[in-house]
């Protein structure tokens, strides 16, 4: 055999190897994936438990805990529930000691994103991150969110129509509306909106415009959607579209426009970097993440963020599928935006 046939038999046969080499990995793959997820499902098993830190409600999470034990009716979850300021102090407390207790850790976008700068979680690559709403997911694998609630402009329908209530952010600063709005205090998702689509300073000045405006600084949603109710004002901006329209299930006279674009407040989860149960862990976050656990959690009245899953509401889905969200992303500390929004708000 010649010196060239040789070297192109050579080349047929590199050729043929790689692939071979590329039908077979193509063809094992799922077999590894699936051998994977055995894999983390023995481990949890053998573990046996997993304790989760939320600020889910007992009443609502005994949804997701009942779907849960009908997957794995071997795991124990072990529930935690703190509001948000009290397990920011109790996580960062055990961190700092050493020992987060937690496996898992759920609680709104910003003190899980504070969470991560501060070392708490570690990574975790779900599968069933894909299947989430773009913008839902932290990129580097640190947490993934679970639900949404959108921000949106209520109104009592007694006083105000559809057509008379403020349709965006540039309404509420109309003179019409001074004295006729509520807002809630207790938290910096208007200040965090608005910084993050028009910039840090426009977005501040916006804010102390708005605060000229003789808003009624309310201390939750939830009084806040009962006040609206009652008459006490008429508009309720910056509002949990889910809480006015758990009080419309209830017949209350209040009704919702969408603003544009309509900022999304998500509730994410974590596993933490040196968790005690880790494969139960992240067994537990898949779970958040599939399709019954997003149902378990619809109904629970939360607001779903996997593709294909419908929320308790038509006008919600619509909106979700409308690309007309703006996911509420921090650029620093919440520390920081609190107070600021205390500053603006003149809240003592």
């Amino acid at each position: 055999m010649g010196a060239k046939r040789f070297s192109r038999s050579l080349v047929r046969l590199g050729l043929q190897g790689i692939l071979f080499a590329g039908v077979l990995s193509l063809t094992l793959w799922p077999v590894r994936a699936s051998g994977q997820g055995q894999n983390l499902l023995e481990q949890a098993k053998k573990e046996g438990e997993v304790v989760l830190y939320s600020t889910m409600p007992v009443s609502d999470f005994q949804f997701f805990e009942k779907a849960a034990k009908a997957k794995y009716p071997f795991l124990n979850i072990h529930h935690v529930r703190l509001s948000s300021a009290s397990q920011v102090s109790r996580v960062m407390l055990e961190h700092k000691s050493g020992k987060v207790q937690a496996d898992v850790i759920g609680n709104s976008l910003p003190p899980i994103h504070y969470y991560k700068e501060q070392g708490v979680l570690g990574r975790h690559e779900s599968l069933g991150a894909s299947q989430l709403i773009k913008g839902s997911t932290d990129p580097d694998g640190y947490w993934m969110g679970i639900t949404t609630d959108l921000l949106i402009t209520a109104f009592n329908a007694k006083y105000l129509s559809k057509k008379d209530a403020p349709k965006g952010f540039d309404d509420y600063l109309n003179p019409r509306f001074k004295g006729q709005m509520a807002i809630n205090r207790g938290v910096a998702d208007g200040l965090i909106g608005m910084m993050a689509l028009r910039g840090e300073e426009p977005g501040i000045s916006y804010m102390r415009k708005l605060s000229q405006q003789e808003l009624r600084s309310v201390a939750s949603f939830t009084h806040m959607t009962n006040l609206l109710a009652a008459g006490e004002y008429p508009v309720a901006i910056f509002m949990q579209v889910s809480k006015i329209e758990a009080m419309q299930r209830k017949g209350g006279p209040v009704d919702w426009l969408p603003t544009l674009p309509t900022f999304a407040a998500i509730s994410a989860v974590g596993v933490t970097r040196n968790a005690p149960h880790p494969a139960a862990a992240r067994l537990l976050v898949d779970f958040y993440l599939s399709q019954e656990g997003q149902q378990a959690l619809v109904r629970a009245g939360k607001i779903p963020l996997r593709k294909g899953v419908k929320s308790p509401s038509k006008e919600i889905d619509e909106l979700l599928d409308s690309g007309n969200l703006f996911v509420l992303r921090m650029g620093g500390e919440y520390s920081r935006y609190m107070k600021l929004y205390s500053e603006i708000l003149e809240i003592r």
